[in-house]
């Protein structure tokens, strides 16, 4: 069987990318790999606010204030809180996370990616080093929430689906996988500019996009990259062609999103979900 046909027939119960939300008004954002948002009392519409040293994300919408923090995987339900810093000012914010089903999935790779040569192993460690600075990297733009999807496809792996590989557990999944044939053109789901891209042990060929104020998206697994670093893409712009190199079982693109340098659920950025949010949820 080709690799292809062997991932559909893994994945098929999922359905098409093109039908996977709900209507907005029934989404729960707070859960693990969701993303609470704040109203914010200050006169500036868009005051910095810090958690721990980081900077987060604040924008505003209809002349109000709001803060957007992604909410860890492994954040534990029920009450959390959070201690910010606005203007030399200290808030503590209480949240509730609420449960989400997730999935479990069983993928087959190659056996080279279960357990790295030493060679290989400080290849990774690299990688791993570049990508911490990337993610590190601070690019003050204010943001287009209204995502779009970055490919035609179907949707064959969901965020915090818990996975096993060769039989083994592996991390739980980070994003949004959409399986497609080799080349099909992949598209940046909103405006940003380019940060790094590469060739790298896992994730291929990939292309790290930053939003702006710590809202980045890792598009990984490439067949190939069409954009360079420090390029400015606007959203719908072509960036790339979705390919199966890296840790990959098949066609397919694996679109990750970061926030405060959280892994969080991109589904909740499509559909103007986030922006409706504002308008029917937050008060």
């Amino acid at each position: 069987m080709k690799p292809f046909s062997l991932f559909l027939a893994i994945f098929i119960f999922f359905i098409p990318s093109s039908v996977i939300l709900n209507a907005s008004s029934n989404v729960i954002l707070n859960t693990k790999g969701g993303v609470y948002i704040h109203k914010i009392s200050n006169d500036k519409l868009t005051p910095d606010a810090f958690l721990d040293n980081q900077q987060l994300l604040t924008i505003s919408y209809k002349d109000k204030s709001y803060l957007l923090y992604g909410i860890p995987y492994g954040m534990k339900l029920g009450k959390n809180n959070i201690n910010i810093m606005i203007d030399d000012n200290s808030y503590n914010l209480h949240f509730i996370v609420k449960p989400k089903f997730f999935d479990v999935q069983n993928i087959i790779v190659d056996k080279k990616y279960i357990k790295p040569s030493l060679e290989n192993k400080n290849r990774i460690d690299t990688e791993r080093r570049n990508l911490k600075v990337a993610k590190d990297y601070w690019y003050n733009n204010i943001p287009d929430l209204s995502f779009i999807i970055p490919a035609d496809g179907i949707t064959t792996g969901r965020f915090g689906t818990k996975r096993f590989y060769n039989g083994e557990e592996g991390n739980p999944h980070n994003g949004l996988d959409i399986g497609a044939k080799k080349g099909t053109l992949i598209i940046a789901p909103s405006g940003g500019k380019i940060i790094l891209t590469g060739n790298y042990y896992y994730n291929g060929k990939f292309i790290l996009l930053d939003h702006g104020k710590g809202l980045k998206s890792i598009f990984i697994h490439l067949d190939e990259i069409l954009v360079k670093k420090g390029q400015v893409v606007s959203k719908g712009e072509n960036i790339g062609k979705i390919g199966n190199t890296g840790k990959s079982s098949g066609p397919h693109l694996h679109w990750s999103l970061l926030l405060n340098k959280t892994y969080i659920n991109p589904e909740y950025f499509l559909s103007n979900q986030i922006i409706d949010y504002f308008s029917l949820k937050v008060e």
